[in-house]
């Protein structure tokens, strides 16, 4: 057995995401705290609340399999899942769903997953860019004008 036999490896590389692990954390929050509900209508909304904390989840994972401009558009996709939340946490909030503990928490996953989605699309706009000069640069075009000498700004 070798070192690399003792390593847990995850087939689906988006499980080794944080951030995906923090949405998958935010839907079990929510369904916890979903149990609480005791009517028909506080089930519909927890019901419409974790749809869209779940397309969160599935946002980040879709998006972990394509190329960066594709990863970087189902980020965005998650970013608006996030403001549908804080709607549904407002909701919830106005009509007695939720205390102001459970609000506040929501509230605390929710700003968490924003920065950390937010920070993880700066990074891979970066490296999209950073692969898109690096490419032009060194290549030559037919025309013998170098991407440098192309550029204008």
């Amino acid at each position: 057995m070798t070192p690399e036999d003792n390593k847990s490896t995850t087939f689906f590389k988006f499980e080794d995401l944080r951030v995906y692990n923090k949405a998958i954390g935010f839907v079990s929050l929510l369904t916890e705290t979903s149990a609480l509900a005791t009517n028909d209508i506080e089930k519909h909304y927890y019901k419409r609340f974790l749809e869209e904390a779940t397309l969160l989840a599935f946002n980040i994972a879709e998006g972990s399999s394509k190329n960066k401009p594709s990863f970087i558009a189902q980020l965005k996709s998650a970013k608006t899942n996030i403001r549908k939340c804080v709607v549904f946490c407002a909701i919830g909030k106005q009509n007695a769903f939720l205390n102001e503990e459970k609000e506040d928490i929501i509230r605390t996953q929710l700003m968490e997953l924003t920065k950390m989605i937010g920070a993880l699309i700066v990074s891979l706009q970066r490296s999209v860019n950073i692969e898109h000069y690096d490419h032009h640069y060194h290549e030559t075009q037919d025309n013998g004008i170098t991407f440098e000498e192309e550029m204008i700004w």
